[in-house]
């Protein structure tokens, strides 16, 4: 597999409007209105430019809280580009690389990746749609 580009990091906090006014006032980081994704329970701000994006729990006793609670605050994912998802798929389960997520999003398909199989850190793929 080739990785095209970082896409973003992501970084899970307790408090997302503390955390973006923060890195807003900080960093100087613009980010885009808040948006939800129900299939991962998150609520994000995404600062595009900056390849950051800052994640929060949308329930109390969804996955990301209990991410959160597990894990704590802080860096959360690493996002790839991929030319083929199908592909990178196999190249890293051939690596025995548990996937455990996959999604259709407005961006393109998505594909994420255990942190205990990548030191600590999950890793998603993206195929972004062709413009």
């Amino acid at each position: 597999m080739k990785v095209k580009r970082l896409s973003h990091v992501a970084i899970m906090v307790k408090d997302i409007d503390k955390a973006g006014k923060l890195f807003t006032e900080l960093f100087g980081f613009k980010f885009d209105a808040p948006s939800t994704t129900k299939e991962t329970d998150t609520r994000t701000l995404m600062a595009a430019a900056n390849n950051v994006e800052v994640v929060a729990p949308l329930t109390a006793d969804g996955p990301a809280s209990k991410s959160l609670e597990k894990r704590g605050e802080g860096l959360a994912m690493i996002a790839f580009d991929v030319d083929n998802l199908e592909e990178a798929i196999k190249d890293m389960q051939a690596h025995n690389i548990r996937m455990i997520g996959r999604a259709d999003l407005p961006i393109g398909k998505t594909a994420s990746f255990h942190p205990r199989d990548l030191f600590g850190v999950m890793v998603e793929l993206i195929e972004r749609k062709k413009k």
